[in-house]
């Protein structure tokens, strides 16, 4: 496994612990399963993440808030929603070099 790879797995690790304490559980679940597929060498980590977006309901459609029944103050919605949408483009990116670099047999 490459060292991107690796940065990949802990990116999607802590995104899904920031959503857990958000009590974002879907999501934080799909992070986590993803992040397993890479810990066992299988490219599928990486399309299960990007399947997560597009369509009515996926994660780019997601904002923590009160309102959305998550476990955070009114005065840490920017923070949290600013904090995942960090965790994501990392994540892209991160997925960009390892394609760039992907070796196939």
């Amino acid at each position: 496994m490459g060292l991107k790879t690796e940065e990949l797995i802990i990116e999607f690790e802590e995104c899904a612990d920031m959503l857990r304490s958000c009590s974002e559980n879907h999501w934080a679940q799909w992070l986590e399963k993803s992040a397993s597929y890479l810990k066992q060498g299988h490219f599928t980590g990486i399309e299960l993440f990007e399947g997560a977006f597009g369509g009515m309901g996926s994660i780019n459609d997601l904002v923590l808030t009160p309102m959305n029944g998550h476990s955070i103050d009114e005065s840490e919605v920017d923070f949290y929603n600013r904090k995942l949408n960090v965790h994501l483009n990392k994540a892209h990116e991160l997925i960009k070099e390892i394609r760039k670099n992907a070796v196939f047999k």
